[in-house]
């Protein structure tokens, strides 16, 4: 079963800044997915949104009063390289898991957060810096030692997510793991975890000749209170404001992390902000580099057995979430019979479900389609 994504186009659109003009996220999306247009080094990225599949080349405007956005587009469900995709993508993950945290919170159980990293350097291609931190993750949930501590604690499962930087010191692969128990495990109990988890992560690091990191880079800590709570404001408040806090919003929320971090320190999605806003031609290195290097791997990685423990179906694909369209036929507004003016202006797209709104401002989409030559046609009654 999919789970029904919170489309896109109705996800953290516009954040008011005392003192500036509000940021248009989505429209900051779409343009950058318009950069990748052109540049990107992938061919599904470079379609998404871009291309119409439907046999006409027609394009559909829906609306459901819940939602807003365009049928018959193609996506590409990359959650790692088109900010569009991934806006949808993690707006589900977020969902899940905020339920997965608070269904064992509810059952008396509780949590643990924590980060995992390796040493690194400048100059150290990304690939091997990924593969390395996958393998020390694997040897660490073999470790017999911490298999025996995570079973006396009640494990029932983690999930973990990856995330990565680049700064002066090169690229900055970690990862986010939430372990889950089934009681209430204290503070003493988490801390003797981490030294377990610890030990066997360098030691693996050894093992793949890579320099052993020091405890203080790592660390898992015992999360306090109700947790579940954080998605408490999830459909009413910007997904990218800088200010939200939570669990689930640090394992998932990948495009926003750039508004405190110095310019030695850049999330990809900083790499791609400073290519289409700059003209970087380092970034736009680096994010080739970055484009190559997270072309199939997970950002969101699930214990076996655990979505069924928390009661979440089946886990859909990044590429289903992404593909997910907005209502049924019975919610067409208009038709967008030519969608060029859109690939030449890609703001165009956002800026016209802004336009309409979840409250099918039908009227005020047509306006706009008028005044911006996109032409359009009713739908057949």
């Amino acid at each position: 079963m999919v789970t029904e994504a919170a489309p896109l186009e109705n996800i953290a659109n516009k954040v008011a800044i005392p003192g500036k003009r509000a940021v248009d996220y989505r429209a900051e999306r779409w343009a950058a997915r318009g950069v990748l247009w052109q540049e990107s080094s992938l061919k599904r990225v470079r379609s998404c949104g871009r291309v119409a599949i439907t046999s006409t080349g027609e394009v559909q405007v829906r609306a459901n009063g819940a939602a807003v956005g365009f049928a018959g587009l193609a996506s590409c469900g990359s959650v790692w390289s088109c900010p569009v995709c991934n806006a949808r993508i993690q707006a589900v993950r977020r969902l899940e898991v905020g339920v997965a945290i608070a269904t064992i919170q509810a059952a008396g159980g509780s949590a643990a957060f924590g980060a995992y990293t390796l040493r690194h350097r400048a100059g150290q291609p990304l690939g091997p810096l990924w593969e390395a931190l996958s393998y020390c993750w694997e040897a660490l949930t073999r470790d017999g030692s911490v298999k025996r501590l995570r079973k006396a604690l009640g494990y029932v499962g983690t999930i973990r997510a990856v995330e990565c930087t680049k700064g002066c010191h090169g690229w900055h692969p970690h990862l986010h793991p939430v372990h889950l128990f089934d009681r209430a495990v204290t503070r003493e109990e988490v801390a003797q975890l981490e030294a377990a988890e610890f030990r066997a992560w360098a030691a693996a690091a050894k093992r793949r000749g890579l320099e052993a990191p020091t405890i203080q880079a790592q660390h898992l800590h015992r999360i306090e209170g109700d947790a579940g709570e954080v998605l408490g404001d999830y459909f009413t408040k910007a997904v990218y404001q800088p200010s939200s806090e939570g669990v689930a919003w640090e394992m998932t929320s990948t495009q926003t992390k750039s508004s405190t971090r110095a310019k030695d320190s850049m999330t990809p999605w900083d790499l791609l902000r400073d290519v289409y806003e700059n003209g970087d031609a380092d970034s736009f290195d680096a994010w080739g580099e970055w484009e190559r290097a997270s072309k199939g791997k997970r950002a969101l990685t699930w214990s076996r057995g655990l979505r069924a423990r928390v009661g979440l179906d089946v886990e859909a694909t990044d590429e289903e979430i992404a593909a997910a369209e907005v209502g049924s036929k019975d919610d067409i507004g208009f038709i967008i019979t030519d969608w060029a003016p859109v690939r030449a202006n890609p703001r165009l797209g956002a800026l016209l479900l802004s336009e309409i709104g979840t409250g099918k401002n039908w009227e005020a989409g047509r306006r706009f389609c008028r005044l911006h030559e996109i032409p359009i046609r009713e739908t057949q009654t």
